[in-house]
């Protein structure tokens, strides 16, 4: 019974084919960064959030990255990417607690409507 635990050394696993411990975590955080927006622009006011910082997104199936601005007048806005159902749910369990306005917005600010 413990040889079926045993492995033949063979076949590398799926991992260890993409690289490095470091490399895997180095190719996550590219992926990640080419996400990032150019700025988000502020539900509340309008104005442009330039200073925006990644969030964890373990555990939430479906959502890609997820990036948080803190705005000069006191708003947090989020932005998130990913399978529409799956961006939709975290903004529904991110406002279910709270007053939340939603937007959206193209990469670059340029686009931007509260809904």
């Amino acid at each position: 019974m413990l040889a079926a635990f045993v492995s033949s050394g063979g076949n590398m696993g799926q991992a260890k084919q993409r690289g490095t411990v470091e490399q895997r975590i180095a190719q996550a955080q590219a992926k990640i960064e080419a996400t990032r927006p150019e700025k988000l622009v502020c539900n509340g006011c309008g104005a442009d959030v330039t200073t925006i910082h990644p969030v964890s997104t373990r555990g939430l199936s479906g959502v890609e990255a997820i990036w948080l601005g803190q705005c000069d007048c006191g708003q947090t806005t989020f932005a998130a990417s990913g399978k529409p159902e799956a961006v939709q749910a975290f903004f529904d369990a991110l406002g279910s607690d709270t007053e939340l306005t939603l937007g959206s917005q193209s990469r670059d600010g340029s686009q931007h409507e509260i809904s």
